[in-house]
């Protein structure tokens, strides 16, 4: 009998630790990309309602929104994050005097992904624009205020980082090892 509750406690503390550390997992990789859709989707119904039926929904269905949450914690946003999948959509948030407007697409026609980042100051005069662009041959360019800056090629294999400066002029080449880079070509 008690090799019987050995086996029941010993279990259940697996199953725990378990499920903590998929939870743990889930956070560290998952979220970075989510957008948590489907909690957003039913929130937004919810939200639709009169504050009567609202305030009743909130509290009568709290497990479904626990539910949803974990959905997309656990399933759908680290689906987005492995298979590289920006989630799509427009921020602002504020950091001291400075506006930052980000916004995440996908070009039209094409699964290549665009990331804009514009800086506006408190009188709303853009101080800078930031744009990471994914190119048809699977590079990575990085356009600081029209002007190329940075360009990532081999990404799958052994990336290769070209550095530009002011002039669009190609000044060294580094070939990212385990984020040490070592200099290929240096100052053309």
């Amino acid at each position: 009998m008690q090799r019987f509750y050995t086996q029941v406690w010993t279990r259940s503390i697996f199953l725990s630790l378990s499920l903590l550390a998929c939870s743990i997992m889930a956070m560290t990789s998952g979220c970075a990309s989510g957008g948590f859709k489907l909690t957003r989707q039913y929130a937004s119904w919810v939200n639709s309602q009169n504050i009567i039926l609202r305030i009743v929904l909130y509290i009568l269905t709290s497990i479904v929104f626990a539910v949803t949450m974990l959905i997309d914690l656990v399933i759908f946003n680290t689906m987005d994050f492995w298979e590289g999948r920006v989630s799509a959509g427009s921020y602002n948030f504020k950091e001291g005097d400075k506006t930052y407007f980000v916004e995440h697409k996908f070009m039209p026609g094409t699964k290549l992904r665009h990331s804009t980042i514009q800086v506006e100051d408190k009188n709303h005069i853009r101080l800078q624009e930031v744009v990471l662009n994914e190119t048809p041959s699977g590079e990575i360019e990085l356009i600081v205020d029209g002007k190329i800056r940075s360009r990532v090629r081999n990404i799958s294999s052994l990336p290769i980082a070209s550095v530009f400066n002011d002039h669009g002029l190609l000044i060294e080449e580094k070939v990212l090892l385990f984020t040490t880079p070592s200099t290929v070509l240096a100052h053309r």
